[in-house]
């Protein structure tokens, strides 16, 4: 019988800590600090700022007595002291109940909360992995969490050799910092320094994706050039096309820094790779971007190459490229305006001394709304500096 009873407290002790207590029998102990720490959770969820009450604290110093190992006795302790005279050794018992378990949820909060208030992002990064990890219910938002500080001053260094090793929750994480425009600057940081040594996490994924287009969008384009550089993408030295994937050889790897395709109910682009060739459709009324990407693209004369060809005649303006700075507070009315007229041809472009570095290339249509739509076929795109212009140019950085 009484090893029936004290099975039945055992079972109880985390479970149901009340019904462990009133069996009077056995290791109560842990089952007290789980009452004090069960009732202390519910007046924080209803109010975040509850102090532990005396009762409670009582019943977790009675269960360290006794057990000394006991994280949550350790837990309602230390979420006791609240004064500023009792910070280290509040400190000082986080540290340990830390030790003694990794899935107090308790233990984790108030050792996030205290990291965070001293700026050890290293700890805060770790406890957050640690309670993802552990804690499938809340595990959502301590990521959520974690993308929210990727914005903070050291984060990066801190959170690289959390995210090197690919932990399960690390595709969440990728997914929620994205849309998060105040930490897109870290992020891409981290993403660059996981692509380096020793983790060489270099296929390019859906969020790198995301992220590139998101930079270009917030106007961070050397970051942009620096993530795809340590994923791989660039222009080969010897190229003198500053248009990457010009000759439409494979699918867009990177966009913008490679193409980024519309896909519309009235408009829409494609790469066909066999027949190496950017396929643009458009319905009769339909204006906009067909396709673009980003080129680093100083001041100075260049030659726009193509051919064009269709299943039918494309009048003049349906189909042109357009050359415009990509500094969104930049005028888009200004910019270069060439049409994509039939056949093998090329033309002079000259982009001003605007101060401006970065700039779009777009495919563009503007099919009138009584026309039947244009099917035209391009290939061989390129943009290629003269010589003054080469001259003039900076060093070469793919």
């Amino acid at each position: 019988m009484a090893v029936g009873l004290s099975s039945h407290v055992i079972a109880n002790q985390s479970k149901n800590p009340v019904a462990s207590i009133a069996a009077g029998f056995g290791p109560e102990g842990s089952a007290k600090a789980n009452l004090a720490v069960t009732t202390y959770a519910v007046r924080v969820a209803k109010d975040p700022k509850a102090a532990v009450k005396p009762l409670e604290r009582a019943m977790a110093r009675e269960t360290y007595r006794s057990e000394p190992l006991s994280s949550a006795a350790v837990g309602i302790m230390a979420a006791a002291m609240r004064k500023p005279a009792d910070r280290q050794v509040r400190e000082e018992l986080l540290d340990l109940a830390g030790r003694l378990s990794r899935r107090n949820s308790l233990v984790a909060t108030q050792i996030l909360e205290a990291s965070a208030l001293r700026g050890d992002n290293r700890t805060f990064f770790a406890w957050l992995s640690r309670s993802a990890l552990t804690d499938d219910e809340r595990r959502t938002l301590y990521v959520g969490a974690m993308a929210d500080a990727t914005a903070r001053d050291g984060s990066v260094e801190a959170l690289t050799p959390v995210i090197g090793p690919s932990p399960r929750w690390d595709e969440t994480y990728w997914e929620m910092v994205v849309r998060r425009p105040t930490s897109l600057v870290n992020a891409a940081k981290v993403r660059i320094a996981v692509a380096g040594k020793p983790w060489r996490q270099t296929e390019i994924k859906s969020t790198d994706r995301k992220l590139a287009v998101n930079l270009a969008d917030n106007g961070e384009f050397e970051m942009v050039r620096q993530l795809g550089l340590a994923l791989g993408q660039g222009r080969g030295k010897r190229d003198a096309n500053l248009i990457v994937n010009g000759n439409f050889a494979r699918q867009p790897e990177l966009p913008p820094l490679d193409w980024n395709l519309t896909a519309l109910g009235n408009l829409g682009a494609s790469i066909e790779t066999r027949d190496k060739g950017l396929v643009i459709s458009a319905i009769g009324g339909a204006r906009g971007i067909a396709a673009r990407q980003l080129i680093r693209l100083p001041a100075g004369r260049y030659t726009l190459g193509w051919v064009q060809s269709s299943s039918a005649p494309v009048k003049t303006d349906a189909l042109f490229a357009r050359i415009r700075c990509a500094d969104p507070e930049s005028d888009p009315l200004a910019a270069a305006t060439i049409p994509l007229v039939t056949g093998k041809r090329s033309a002079a472009v000259e982009m001003p001394s605007d101060g401006c570095m970065w700039r779009w290339l777009s495919v563009e249509v503007a099919v009138p709304d009584d026309a039947a739509g244009v099917d035209a076929y391009l290939r061989d795109l390129s943009l290629t500096p003269a010589a003054e212009t080469v001259a003039e140019m900076p060093p070469h950085r793919p």
